[in-house]
């Protein structure tokens, strides 16, 4: 957890969601890793892009449960999770996203209560980046049946399975490569090939 998530961000205590949103996206923007492609600063950048992401979510998340500064507070009876401030979480784990900051982006996921179509998308692209096919799978399944006319995650379902099969097909026929299924003969030819290179295998064979 940050100390101050506010200064991380160059905001007071009192800025307005507004505020906040504003210096958040430029921050995002100035640090974002793709800025900084071949530069010597990029680890710096890294590091300060990834800092500034979970300065946000924290301010977000005291906001969420009722705390938003020193003047400011949520109204009784509303619903601070809903709607912006939702939207706005989902923000940072798309930058997380596009910056290949997969376990960041699902561990902000993980604190986001409201689990809609996008959700499960988000998830599926991050565990595929992670290499979590099974669980990708599944993810980008429920987002296409929670919003099955959307093409994005059609798509992404289409595009996830069919490499899934193909990698199973490349190790099916990897693991064909050599064997007769019958030990012994296997084992003969074998032996017969390490003697033709001035070894052997089995000197009963």
């Amino acid at each position: 957890m940050i100390i101050d998530p506010y200064k991380v961000l160059s905001v007071q205590q009192s800025a307005t969601n507004d505020e906040i949103k504003k210096a958040y996206r430029e921050l995002s923007r100035k640090y974002h890793p793709d800025s900084y492609i071949d530069n010597p600063l990029s680890d710096l950048a890294e590091e300060k892009f990834k800092e500034v992401q979970e300065a946000y979510e924290q301010i977000m998340k005291e906001r969420e449960n009722g705390y938003s500064g020193e003047n400011t507070f949520y109204n009784g009876g509303s619903n601070p999770g809903n709607s912006e401030e939702e939207s706005l979480e989902m923000k940072a784990v798309y930058n997380y996203l596009t910056a290949k900051y997969y376990k960041e982006a699902l561990r902000a996921l993980s604190g986001i209560t409201q689990r809609n179509a996008r959700w499960y998308y988000f998830c599926a692209v991050a565990n595929s980046g992670l290499g979590n096919n099974i669980e990708a799978v599944n993810n980008a399944q429920q987002a296409v049946s929670m919003e099955p006319g959307n093409p994005e995650y059609v798509n992404f379902l289409n595009q996830i399975q069919w490499r899934n099969q193909r990698y199973q097909n490349t190790s099916n026929d990897t693991g064909r490569g050599f064997g007769s299924g019958n030990l012994c003969c296997d084992l003969w030819c074998a032996d017969s090939l390490c003697e033709c290179m001035g070894g052997d295998l089995c000197s009963c064979c």
